[in-house]
């Protein structure tokens, strides 16, 4: 799911965004529905009094009393008309239809009253219906906008975690390049060192062979300088030639017997030296090796430290901003004094974090230039020389900018560290705020 969402956020963030429309939909239960009046018809209009509960009794106590007060008469039926009981056959005199009209008419004022107050209540009952469904509707323009702004809200959110991925892919790719640069560099030099030790060796057997041959062509010399004197006294003396011949044959062969051996204890120190040398150079190589990708290591991790405090930095802002905003909200006054301390404590803690990010590439840069490092001759361990180095991003020196502040009292000894920082170039140095700090620097070197 975390992969999904960092492919593609702003599909993530809509789909947020629709759940919560629906749901603000669901909770508010707009009424879509709405009454259906038939064509042509047209509002009926009632006019009515509201009248009140206690009116309404005060005038049915009245009637019943009038009623009470009333001789008794025929009874009036609630059917349209009047009708005379059985027992009165006799036509009514004139009292008796007066005092009938007058009940008609108070039944049908308070059927009237009571169709008023009916029709008022309905009245008051729509009205509240009205008053419902416009806060409804209101309630769902105030859940579409929400919808809208959380909506935008998610877009501007994925934008930004976007825009941050990209510049850390970007971060990543520069470090990555700067690591094969400094790689390529390296089994550049590696190659140099190899093809010089195949040289010197090449030289050292030359060397070799025209000394066995110098050493052969004085043997053959030599004995046949002793054979030119051996055949001169052999005309004088015979038997004295023969021995001092046969002295003479015996101790040229002692002779090359002992140069025979001298010969090949030579050679076998010469290839035990030659041997040792090589097991040297490819303990001197492994050595370097290692101290290289120990190197790469520290890096890496110096790299990766840097990331997390980047991120624990953006952490900190994000919450400082947020505290800052809701305290905006309380109080004008307090924002001013709360933002000033934050302010304070951000530069102090950005300080803090450059400064120990700095002091993490003193030690490599010194174990950088300690590489191409050559001791003079009669130099001690004791001495120290500073001097000041100008650098450009990525770690090249300067041409010519090496200079000596503080010297050690041996000019041998600053010149060969002057050296060896411009052929350690380019240094391992940091990248972004941090390298202003190696942009122009004192470094003091010890042996």
């Amino acid at each position: 799911m975390w992969q999904i969402l960092r492919q593609n956020p702003r599909a993530f963030y809509w789909s947020l965004a629709l759940h919560v429309f629906f749901a603000l939909l669901f909770f508010v239960g707009v009424k879509l529905e709405r009454p259906i009046t038939e064509a042509g018809s047209k509002p009926r209009v009632v006019q009515a009094t509201i009248v009140s509960d206690a009116a309404l009794e005060a005038m049915v106590a009245e009637f019943q009393a009038e009623q009470a007060r009333r001789p008794a008469g025929p009874e009036v039926s609630p059917e349209v008309g009047t009708q005379i009981s059985p027992e009165a056959q006799e036509p009514p005199d004139a009292a008796t239809l007066e005092d009938l009209s007058a009940a008609e008419a108070a039944r049908l004022e308070t059927e009237r009253l009571e169709a008023e107050v009916a029709e008022a209540a309905e009245a008051e009952r729509k009205a509240d219906a009205e008053r419902e469904e416009e806060q409804r509707l209101a309630e769902a323009a105030r859940a579409a906008a929400e919808a809208e702004r959380l909506a935008a809200e998610a877009e501007a959110a994925a934008v930004e975690a976007e825009a941050r991925r990209q510049l850390e892919i970007a971060r990543m790719a520069e470090a990555q390049r700067r690591a094969q640069a400094e790689r390529e560099a390296e089994e550049a030099a590696a190659r140099a060192e190899a093809e010089q030790r195949a040289e010197a060796e090449r030289r050292a057997e030359a060397a070799r062979r025209a000394e066995a041959e110098r050493l052969a062509a004085e043997a053959a010399a030599a004995k046949a300088e002793a054979e030119r004197l051996a055949e001169e006294k052999r005309l004088a003396a015979e038997a004295a030639a023969r021995a001092e011949a046969q002295r003479r044959s015996e101790a040229v062969r002692a002779e090359d017997e002992r140069r025979a051996r001298a010969e090949a204890e030579r050679r076998a120190e010469i290839e035990r030296r030659a041997e040792a040398q090589r097991q040297a150079d490819s303990q001197a190589a492994l050595e370097r090796q290692r101290q290289l990708e120990e190197e790469a290591r520290l890096m890496a991790e110096i790299e990766e430290r840097r990331l997390v405090e980047e991120l624990a930095q953006e952490s900190i802002e994000q919450e400082a901003r947020r505290m800052a905003e809701e305290d905006a909200q309380r109080r004008l006054a307090a924002e001013e004094a709360q933002r000033a301390r934050e302010d304070d404590m951000l530069s102090s803690l950005a300080s803090e974090q450059l400064a120990r990010e700095a002091d993490r590439y003193v030690p490599v840069i010194r174990d950088r230039v300690r590489q191409f490092w050559v001791r003079p001759p009669a130099t001690g361990r004791d001495l120290a020389t500073v001097v000041s180095v100008r650098l450009i991003p990525g770690g090249d020196v300067v041409p010519n900018s090496v200079r000596v502040v503080q010297s050690s009292g041996n000019t041998a000894f600053d010149q060969s560290v002057v050296a060896a920082i411009n052929q350690a170039s380019p240094l391992p140095v940091p990248s972004g705020p941090v390298f202003e700090r190696f942009r122009e620097f004192n470094f003091t070197f010890r042996p």
